[in-house]
């Protein structure tokens, strides 16, 4: 790869992703395998204890 594309992939990478909190809960919930209240206990545990969770505010609280 050249300098220039290097350059300019980096760029590209930079650039933040937005997106709604409704549509992240929602992507949770379907990555989880699982039916039910089990689908329900993994997808809060993958927001709130994953590496993910760091990155959310800390206003920002999953509840039941």
């Amino acid at each position: 790869m050249t300098t220039r594309a290097h350059r300019r992939s980096m760029k590209k990478a930079s650039k933040r992703i937005v997106t709604t909190l409704g549509d992240l809960i929602s992507a949770a919930y379907e990555a989880v395998p699982g039916m039910g209240d089990k689908k329900l206990e993994r997808a809060l545990t993958l927001l709130t204890r994953s590496p993910l969770a760091r990155h959310l505010s800390p206003h920002v609280e999953f509840v039941r």
